[in-house]
């Protein structure tokens, strides 16, 4: 790597965590500011608001921080006249912003490694802050179909992989063979263990004076392998804060049992595919820079370029938005116009090197 390469890159960073920094505070003192009379009494509770609300922002911030710093280091660039001395030696505009990007893809690379963490669900902790003073969370009232059972949660808690209230009735064909009811359930090795389960079943075939019903109680019975929590929450989460993996496992379910996918799919689109606006805008942003003050009012160039980045920025974030919430095909909502997005970042990228 070379002088100039560590230079800019350096440069990049320094300005990158200091727009980083002033975003997220003020995203978080905003929030602060507008639930302060939601906030629990509880200081680790107020903490942890902070904490989550802070990496929940980082989903609308990072984008935003990456192209906006690569503008800021080209006006320092500009009005330091280092850009035309780098242009002057033999480097092309391509070159300058290599390892800009390569650390804006660095950053957006992990940014998606991260959204298959638990980091994907900072927003639901903060929801569950402000509503009920707690960071545990539940869900109420859910039947789903799983292989050849359906399975009602009077309460299902994801966070804490249990569930309250469970009933579940295994088919044979088109009659009910068994049902299992438990108060209680937990979710270990990849099973969920009913304790203290009420087991009745139907024989498959009735005979006068037999009983039509046996009943049966046991301490403990695993049943549903593979069915985890956040797989129900992934399906019926209303803000689309699932992780990737889940997302992956929920599709999967989905399209197991025929069921339609087409927000799970979004919600998985917008989580891999979204987080790349950054660096591609960055490719044209680098295009349409000057190369020295004399071609134009460095101003007026500046805040027609931010103005620019936030209004795709918003475009696509809006699109993201209807491909999560399934009210457009995220195919044709999101898939689509990052591909022609693309196109047109490796077509400016091109160019570049002729700059």
């Amino acid at each position: 790597m070379s002088l100039a390469f560590r230079f800019l890159g350096a440069l990049y960073l320094k300005y990158f965590f200091i727009l980083l920094l002033a975003l997220e505070t003020f995203f978080v003192g905003i929030d602060l500011l507008k639930f302060a009379e939601e906030l629990p009494p509880s200081a680790n509770l107020v903490v942890l608001f902070v904490v989550y609300d802070a990496l929940y922002a980082l989903n609308f911030i990072l984008p935003i921080a990456l192209v906006l710093a690569q503008i800021l280091l080209f006006v320092v660039l500009l009005r330091t006249n280092e850009l035309t001395a780098l242009l002057s030696i033999g480097y092309s505009k391509r070159q300058i912003t290599t390892p800009l990007l390569g650390i804006a893809l660095l950053f957006t690379f992990g940014f998606i490694a991260l959204n298959a963490t638990p980091f994907a669900y900072a927003k639901e902790r903060v929801d569950t802050i402000l509503d009920q003073g707690y960071v545990g969370n539940f869900k109420r009232e859910l039947f789903v179909k799983y292989h050849d059972s359906y399975i009602y949660f009077d309460k299902i808690y994801p966070l804490l992989q249990k569930a309250e209230g469970v009933k579940v009735y295994r088919l044979e064909g088109d009659r009910v063979a068994q049902w299992i009811e438990a108060k209680e359930a937990r979710f270990v090795d990849n099973h969920w263990r009913l304790n203290e389960a009420m087991v009745m079943t139907i024989p498959s075939e009735l005979t006068l004076g037999s009983s039509p019903l046996e009943v049966e109680k046991v301490d403990f019975m695993e049943v549903l392998e593979g069915f985890r929590p956040r797989i129900l929450d992934s399906i019926y989460e209303r803000h689309g804060a699932v992780s990737i993996i889940d997302a992956i496992e929920s599709m999967s379910l989905l399209l197991e049992q025929q069921v339609n996918s087409q927000k799970i799919r979004g919600i998985l689109y917008s989580l891999v595919l979204f987080p790349f606006f950054a660096p591609l805008c960055m490719v044209l942003v680098a295009y349409y820079m000057p190369i020295t003050m004399r071609y134009g009012n460095l101003a007026i160039i500046v805040f027609a370029a931010i103005l620019g980045v936030l209004l795709f920025w918003g475009l696509f974030f809006a699109l993201s938005r209807l491909s999560m919430s399934g009210f457009i095909h995220p195919e044709v909502s999101l898939l689509i116009p990052m591909i022609l997005w693309t196109a047109l970042a490796l077509f400016f990228w091109r160019r570049l090197a002729r700059l």
